[in-house]
């Protein structure tokens, strides 16, 4: 399938100005979102969200009287409803469709009194959209999703957390921070797709068989082309004030700075504290981050797996182990000392020599590390992966969009629907 993809049906959009595909506001392809088609709701003030005035499923009845659904979806009055409560279906009919036991044909007929319900257009059989997917068993409506993920996607790379999703909806800490599990799945959902792309990227521009100049100048031998870039960061990092005025003698590197000393960690029932994240990063392009407990090679390298054999791989040399793997990779040495030591102890090229840097995973994680402080203050490090997830598949969204994703991500399980089907 991959780009020739043909998606099933169009959505004409509620604010009755034809967009095209309703995914391109997802893509950033579209100039309604360049205008800014999002909105956000405070106490005090509101702001439109399309062009025309908010209408959506009971919006137009007031707080009193109703259905539950109505009474919420009343509180926001200045939102268009229908425009997200149709993205989220579109989103969930592209990722996640549904099939007629009977017909083998797709469910795609809605269902006008209850919005998470479709059926088959033949034999009228009935299923759930949300059923087995992220949304699985959502008690709140529809539209609710998709206003998250649009959020998300303007807020980046500054995270959206559960306190301002229930600041934004008026709803429950729990609801808010299933609601946010539920983004941080589907989203995680994406990643192997987004990967299958990035290594067609490196094979097209690269081939199988490439390798750089063993000397020289890189720059402009690489000029235009991704190259991964790699490097490990330490997140909420476990200072002598959290072990308990203890020094941390066990650990060293940046292992010490996630891990309590023994007998505090014995004391306070838990040992790490901090997340240390891998990141390989393309100028320009994706980003892919991960949790890892150190930086071993056995621990670091099946993160590299994905990508062809002899992928132009920059780093520092924190990962020496690559160059028995990779003939095409290269490091940069951080610690260089200088020609002249009256001039300076470091050495003027210790960050780019040659064209070798890796500068862009450097860059990411100075992004990840301020924009991760200001959103969340912390998270557990148990729950780190699915943090990592949203922020990479959120980048990878702006990078290739959600319909070239989407293509991808059929054009994988395509082999399964057809033996299922």
């Amino acid at each position: 399938m991959g780009q020739n993809c043909v998606h099933r049906y169009s959505l004409e959009s509620p604010t009755e100005q034809n967009p095209g595909d309703i995914l391109d506001f997802i893509g950033f392809a579209s100039p309604q979102m360049r205008r800014g088609v999002q909105g956000w709701v405070g106490k005090d003030r509101t702001r439109h969200a399309g062009a025309g005035q908010g209408s959506g499923s009971g919006a137009s009845q007031g707080s009193k009287g109703g259905s539950a659904k109505a009474r919420f979806n009343g509180r926001f009055p200045e939102l268009n409803l229908d425009f997200y409560t149709a993205l989220t279906k579109r989103i969930l009919s592209e990722l996640y469709p549904k099939y007629c036991p009977g017909c083998k044909t797709l469910l795609d007929r809605d269902i006008s009194t209850r919005e998470t319900a479709v059926r088959c257009g033949d034999c009228n059989y009935q299923g759930s959209r949300t059923a087995y997917t992220p949304l699985h068993h959502l008690k709140i409506p529809l539209w609710t999703f998709s206003y998250v993920l649009m959020e998300a996607l303007q807020r980046f790379p500054l995270g959206l957390s559960g306190l301002e999703i229930q600041r934004r909806l008026g709803v429950s800490k729990a609801t808010a921070t299933l609601l946010k599990r539920r983004l941080q799945l589907f989203l995680s959902e994406m990643l192997p797709a987004v990967k299958t792309l990035l290594r067609k990227d490196i094979e097209q521009a690269w081939g199988k068989e490439e390798r750089l100049p063993e000397q020289g100048n890189l720059k402009d031998f690489v000029k235009d082309r991704p190259v991964v870039h790699t490097d490990c960061l330490a997140l909420f990092s476990a200072t002598q004030r959290a072990n308990a005025g203890r020094s941390r003698y066990k650990h060293t590197g940046q292992t010490a700075s996630i891990y309590l000393s023994d007998r505090v960690a014995e004391e306070r029932g838990k040992y790490q504290v901090g997340t240390l994240c891998s990141t390989l990063a393309v100028k320009k392009g994706p980003v892919l981050l991960s949790s890892v407990p150190d930086q071993k090679q056995k621990t670091l390298q099946p993160l590299f797996d994905f990508l062809p054999p002899h992928t132009p791989l920059f780093a520092d040399e924190g990962t020496p182990w690559f160059t028995r793997y990779n003939s095409n990779f290269r490091a940069v040495n951080h610690t260089a000392r200088a020609k002249n030591r009256k001039r300076s102890v470091w050495a003027k090229n210790r960050w780019s020599r040659d064209g070798v840097s890796n500068n862009t995973a450097e860059g990411t994680q100075r992004i990840v590390k301020h924009s991760f402080i200001a959103s969340y203050s912390y998270f557990a490090p148990e729950n780190s992966t699915l943090y990592l997830n949203e922020f990479s598949a959120l980048k990878a969204l702006r990078v290739y969009g959600l319909r070239r994703i989407s293509c991808e991500t059929h054009a994988t399980l395509g082999n399964l629907v057809t033996r299922l089907f």
